[in-house]
């Protein structure tokens, strides 16, 4: 049996099916199957804040996944948040989010976990090292952003390292009662800039 190999693929009507190696975003989002890139940003000089806004936040897309790596603080000791807004950020969304985690320590028998509330923003529960030779790795996973009838469900998963050099593995989740639907998410930490990290968000459908 033999394999087809293409970069690109046409229809009749000369609409792309795939470019470059890359299915089209229209085809996987017509079969309601698939992962969309929809933003890459690479930040090298000390930004406030991370924003995606409702050019890329629709009712096309489910759910979203915020990819990071490479992530520093410019401040030591700081922590890594999200905020949301229903108004493309002119305002945000004020509640409280019940959030859980679980921690272990990388090369350590030592782990802890907890449970508690946050205002406003999801907030990490470990603080950051601004070491930069450990940057922050991890993954937010979001749901429930276009249905004022549910809640937001967040989770989020990283590597990191602190500011006393310990490594650790974490993993929290957060819900937020939500009567809106959201079009824009800011990321930032509780202090200081954004001093560097690769960001890829993407649409699920």
């Amino acid at each position: 049996m033999g394999t087809l190999k293409v970069d690109n693929l046409q229809k009749e009507d000369g609409s792309a099916v795939i470019t470059n190696g890359t299915i089209s975003e229209s085809i996987l989002r017509n079969s309601n199957v698939g992962m969309i890139l929809l933003n890459t940003t690479d930040i090298t000089t000390n930004t406030a804040t991370l924003t995606f806004n409702s050019s890329l936040i629709t009712d096309n897309y489910s759910k979203y996944i915020l990819e990071y790596v490479g992530l520093k603080p410019q401040t030591d000791g700081v922590y890594w948040r999200s905020r949301y807004s229903s108004d493309n950020g002119s305002s945000f969304i004020t509640g409280t989010f019940n959030y859980g985690y679980h921690m272990e320590q990388i090369g350590s028998t030592s782990h802890s976990g907890a449970s508690g509330t946050d205002s406003n923003y999801a907030t990490t529960d470990y603080a950051a090292g601004n070491d930069a030779n450990y940057p922050y790795n991890g993954t937010w996973y979001i749901d429930g952003m276009r249905d004022s009838a549910s809640y937001l469900t967040l989770r989020h998963d990283n590597v990191m390292k602190n500011s006393s050099n310990n490594s650790y593995i974490t993993q929290e989740g957060y819900t937020l009662e939500n009567a809106a639907v959201i079009n824009y998410i800011e990321f930032s930490f509780s202090s200081g800039n954004i001093a560097d990290g690769t960001f890829k968000f993407y649409g699920l459908v």
